[in-house]
């Protein structure tokens, strides 16, 4: 059976190749919606991806899609250095949630199954020499709320709740229980 992940994040490659090896990577060019909840918009961003690699490879496709919402606001990849550190000035000392929506299909049999998963996340008040400094590491730029809890903002996240994969991008968990309900075991 081929597993298919409709991605070209590194960091979705990385966790997938934690729970298996045996896969291969079919970036979607689908596009992102904007309207409805954060929750709408992930799940349906995840399926939209899942199904237009699914026009082209046959397989077990699995999708995502993940936004930081903050006080109601959609916080998406910054799209400058200033936008980035507008997004870490006000995660500064407050808890946001990470919500990734996430579709496995698989082709052959048409089965698809979905999920949203949120994990909410508290930032510790953050200096403005910090924030700058991160922001100078380029880390932000094509993450999702402007931070990437794996590496230099490790040190901003005072708790969480809620699986810590899925800030990164893929909740591992819930993945390997959707595979499972389509006969995948891995």
């Amino acid at each position: 059976m081929t597993l298919l992940l409709a991605s070209a994040s590194p960091r979705r490659r990385e966790l997938l190749a934690r729970i298996t090896n045996d896969f291969l990577v079919a970036p979607s060019r689908a596009a992102e919606p904007t309207d409805g909840s954060p929750g709408e918009r992930v799940l349906s961003a995840a399926k939209a991806k899942a199904h237009a690699v699914g026009r082209d490879h046959a397989g077990v496709i699995i999708a995502a899609d993940t936004v930081v919402v903050l006080d109601g606001d959609v916080l998406g990849k910054p799209t400058s250095r200033e936008d980035a550190a507008q997004m870490l000035r006000r995660l500064s000392g407050h808890e946001h949630s990470v919500v990734t929506g996430l579709c496995v299909l698989s082709t052959w049999s048409g089965e698809e199954r979905s999920s949203v998963e949120e994990t909410l996340v508290r930032f510790r008040d953050l200096a403005a020499d910090e924030i700058e400094r991160y922001v100078d590491s380029g880390e932000p730029d094509d993450k999702a709320g402007a931070y990437a809890i794996q590496g230099k903002a490790a040190v901003f996240v005072e708790r969480i709740c809620g699986d810590y994969y899925n800030v990164m991008g893929f909740p591992l968990c819930r993945l390997v229980l959707l595979l499972r309900e389509v006969g995948v075991r891995v």
